[in-house]
């Protein structure tokens, strides 16, 4: 029996990426952690994720999808916590 590791990493940065969604990205009511929170003061990351994002759609369409949602989520939660 032969592992695939790229058929492995893949799945489970999509299981990351998909826990991160349900819990925090389509659940505003629910707080981010404060590393997360750290984040909302340092814009030039949101330019570093959307080059990884960027790679990501051309290694793996799906996780490349899950990823931009997850960018839009964080985005959408700096855009209404900053007001």
């Amino acid at each position: 029996m032969i592992i695939n590791i790229d058929l492995l990493f893949k799945y489970l940065i999509i299981g990351i990426l998909s826990g991160y969604l349900l819990i925090y990205g389509l659940r505003p009511i629910m707080p981010y952690p404060e590393f997360l929170v750290d984040l909302f003061d340092h814009y030039w990351i949101l330019l570093i994720l959307l080059f990884i994002n960027y790679y990501l759609l051309i290694w793996d369409l799906n996780v490349g999808v899950l990823m931009g949602l997850s960018i839009i989520a964080f985005i959408l939660d700096i855009v209404l916590l900053n007001n």
